[in-house]
């Protein structure tokens, strides 16, 4: 009701008029647009409350109480009982670190003595360091209404303030909103911080900066909270808490592998199996099942690791209600009799795992060792495989992943997308490549395809531990020759599937031979839309893995049989680097794999090229010795071959030697063929030991891509307002940690190498190797089928400079022969401009 309704006969003097309507309504949209900013930079299933957390694991009643006891009292202490303001439990894995935290958290939620909770976790964006701030402030946000308002009315005027470094989050979403209520009189209460996981945060920069930042903050006096992490004793973690600035504020607790736990973990079966029980309505069963032995024989197996009777649990559970019994039968059975013979804590664990792998039907065997050795193939870095990437480069069809997962339950973690993920998609008849289509730099809609059939990822590290470890999983070692070899073949047969599949229009675009793309895909989606979108980006994931920048590749050159390797030959790599130029899109892109380096690079692509590069800062990843002995077996294999310009003239023959004798003892270049015929592709790479950096570039039109290398060669690697950074190249079967990485997925989750090849000297890559780093790696320079090192400086001679034009991997024309001429003339002066350069590379 109006204030002066039905008032009269006064007069107001010098009236000062608020419309507290309009203010009202500008304080509630800036804390309704500040909290939809952090929300969306945070990550709500890390908090301890978490729908997606509903199945954590949490310690049974009565089950760790000590432990629970001493953290809650610490966290709830006042300032006046002296106790540290860091905590820092410690242990191996499958302990039980993560349940005593989700205990803590809860116990000190509801007693608000909780401030805030992030679980770290290797899956999905539980991983990713850079919301670990943001998720800390939305979670205070919605605690501390005073709080609320300053830390949203900051975000609302300055957006960025959620994606800066994590010290800058740290100190203008935590430290400055708390300074500034500190100041107004109203400061926030001690509460405590827990932190689970840290060691699985998928940066171990990222890990030890967190520890640093908060200890940092402590000794500041900026904020009112305890912190307490729980994470295993990792090198790099055990020295950030030994730092003196760090340790004189941490107390810490060693969760071991303990005998100690035995009546705790009895304590846990128990209650699991009664719970089995319940679930299949025969609670009745509960005073004879199972025996007071057969817990006793389970606790002995699990020898105080709780990760043990958690997959029993599990194993058992998965299992339809006939047939828990046999099940826990076969359990004890294997427990009796262990296959491995190491004395070690994780024995009756490994006899468990080998005990769920040989259940699975022998038809299902060879499909569960392809998917194993794929997702154990790159190491455990925290990513999930997509599941649309990876089984359709497989060749695994969803009845077939289906049944690999009801079997591998109790191991791997299998999660569907939405159900109405795919509601809002374009025309479903159209290809996503087709003509007029510009679907390429929507990175939602690539994000919503890549995960249309959803993610995988292992329970545990220690089934990852397992399985690389031939002396623990034994014929379901992932790394064992013969499961590589058939992992490989794989990939060369699904190759020449999807190739076979195209052709090249234009020279520089893949159009289908079919108008129907499901046909060729194990698990289609449906719509041609979809599936067109997946067909390329399983046959870009398999052209990648099968070139020398993708780490996948050096793993498997060193095993696999020369028979194999000579199958390389047949690859069509021109069809395969045009649908990586296709699927990733023109433009720059970090996170790149390069010479076998995994995420150590940059790589921009042009049409019909790909350029990659390694700088200064990650160069100590490049192992030259590996590289050199990776380029003699595929010369020897027949997979490439020393290419040059065709330089048939003796005056050009006499520049390369002039040349070669005047080249840098530091730098080593190379320039091949990769493939036969129209198949083919020109590969070019040099390296500088000291200028410490690796370039290469493989391209369709040779005479277009070095003109550009030359030119640009220390400044493609910038970022100009062309380039749109999707963060890493698609090139894996993974899903990226912050889940934004939609344009991942040659081979599923990373693979992106977009190098800038230096051109510092074109002689170079008319050699096939140039002998450097002082001459130690002299024996590295090979030439096809020979078996002795030859000095690089005469292979282009001896090999015939003209040799290079016959089989069209580049039209080789007079343009050539001239821009290679004048290249040798300028070799010395251009090699010194690119050196005086080489620096703003950084």
């Amino acid at each position: 009701m109006p204030a002066l309704e039905g008032a009269h006969n006064f007069v107001i003097h010098n009236p000062t008029i608020y419309n507290t309507e309009s203010h009202s309504h500008t304080s509630n949209g800036h804390v309704s647009d500040g909290i939809a900013i952090i929300y969306e930079a945070s990550t709500p299933e890390a908090a301890v409350d978490a729908k997606e957390r509903s199945y954590a694991p949490s310690c049974y009643p009565s089950t760790r109480e000590q432990y629970i006891e001493d953290i809650t009292n610490w966290a709830m202490a006042t300032d006046s009982d002296d106790v540290m303001p860091l905590f820092w439990m410690k242990g191996p894995a499958g302990v039980g670190k993560s349940a005593i935290a989700q205990t803590c958290a809860e116990k000190l939620k509801e007693s608000g003595h909780l401030a805030a909770a992030f679980f770290f976790s290797v899956s999905g964006r539980r991983s990713d360091h850079t919301r670990f701030f943001p998720t800390l402030a939305h979670q205070l946000a919605a605690l501390l209404p005073d709080y609320r308002e300053v830390v949203t009315g900051r975000v609302a005027i300055d957006r960025t303030l959620v994606d800066k470094t994590m010290s800058a989050q740290y100190k203008s979403l935590i430290v400055a909103p708390l300074q500034e209520l500190k100041e107004k009189g109203r400061e926030v209460q001690q509460r405590t911080i827990i932190i689970d996981g840290l060691d699985e945060c998928a940066s171990k920069t990222a890990q030890v900066e967190i520890i640093d930042i908060i200890a940092s903050s402590i000794r500041a006096g900026f904020t009112p909270f305890r912190w307490a992490f729980f994470s295993r004793e990792e090198a790099h973690i055990i020295d950030a808490f030994k730092a003196p600035l760090v340790s004189t504020l941490t107390q810490s607790v060693f969760l071991p592998i303990s005998r100690e736990a035995d009546k705790e973990i009895e304590t846990y079966l128990r209650g699991g199996f009664i719970n089995i029980l319940r679930r299949r309505d025969f609670l009745d069963l509960a005073s004879s099942w199972p025996s007071d032995e057969d817990i006793r024989n389970l606790v002995e197996a699990a020898a105080g690791l709780f990760a043990h009777p958690a997959t029993v649990i599990r194993f058992i559970d998965n299992h339809p209600s006939s047939d828990f019994k046999e099940i826990l039968k076969a359990v004890l059975i294997s427990i009796a009799n262990p296959n491995s013979q190491l004395a070690s804590p994780y024995a009756e664990l490994d006899s468990l795992y080998m005990l769920i792998l040989r259940r699975v039907p022998e038809d299902l065997v060879p499909s569960v060792q392809l998917l194993l050795s794929d997702m154990a193939i790159e190491g455990f870095d925290g990513s999930s495989w997509r599941v649309a990437t990876i089984c359709n480069a497989l060749g695994i069809s969803e009845f077939i992943f289906r049944r690999i997962c009801q079997h591998l339950r109790p191991v791997i973690t299998f999660q569907t997308p939405p159900p109405d993920s795919l509601n809002d998609l374009p025309d479903p008849t159209h290809s996503f490549y087709g003509p007029g289509m510009s679907y390429n730099d929507d990175s939602a809609l690539k994000y919503t395809l890549f995960n249309v059939h959803g993610t995988l990822n292992f329970h545990h590290k220690s089934f990852f531990d397992f399985l690389i470890d031939p002396s623990r999983s034994s014929d379901f070692c992932v790394t064992a020759p013969a499961i590589r070899n058939r992992v490989f073949e794989s990939r060369i047969q699904q190759q020449f599937r999807f190739a076979s599949s195209y052709t090249i229009q234009g020279g520089s675009a893949l159009v289908s031979r079919e108008d129907n793309s499901s046909s060729l895909l194990a698990w289609p989606q449906g719509s041609e839309f979809v599936d067109s979108f997946l067909k390329l980006w399983a046959f870009s994931f398999h052209s990648f893995r099968l070139v020398p920048d993708h780490p996948y590749f050096y793993q498997l050159f060193e095993t696999v049989s020369s028979s194999l390797l000579r199958k390389l030959a047949q690859v069509d790599y021109r069809k395969g680097l045009i649908s990586r130029v296709m699927v990733n899109g023109l433009g720059l892109w970090t996170g790149a794999s390069v010479a076998g380096c995994f995420r150590a690079g940059v790589c921009r692509y042009t049409e019909g090229s790909e350029f990659k590069c390694i700088n200064k800062d990650n160069y100590d990843r490049f192992s030259s010795s590996a590289f050199y002995r990776m380029i003699k077996k595929l010369e020897i294999a027949g997979v490439i071959r020393p290419w040059h310009p065709q330089l048939g003239s003796s005056r050009a023959s006499s520049l390369l030697r002039d040349f070669s004798s005047r080249k840098s003892q530091s730098k080593n270049s190379g320039l091949y063929k990769y493939g036969h015929g129209d198949k083919s592709v020109i590969w070019y790479w040099e390296f500088d030991t000291k200028e410490r950096y690796f370039h290469g570039f493989q391209t369709v039109n040779f005479k277009e891509a070095m003109a550009y290398y030359k030119a640009d060669k220390f400044t493609m690697w910038d970022w100009d307002d062309s380039d749109v950074d999707t963060g890493d190249d698609g090139n894996d079967d993974k899903s990226d940690r912050d889940d934004k990485e939609e344009d991942k997925a040659e081979d599923g989750d990373t693979s992106d190498d977009r190098n800038r090849v230096e051109g510092k000297d074109r002689p170079n890559y008319q050699l096939e190797v140039v002998n450097g780093d002082n001459g130690k790696e002299g024996e590295t320079c090979m030439s096809s089928g020979q078996n002795e090192p030859r000095n690089a400086s005469t292979v282009g001679i001896e090999d015939g400079i003209a040799d290079g034009a016959d089989e069209g991997a580049c039209s080789d024309d007079g343009d050539d022969t001239a821009m290679a001429e004048n290249a040798f003339r300028e070799g010395t002066e251009f090699e010194g401009k690119a050196s005086r350069n080489h620096p703003d590379e950084d």
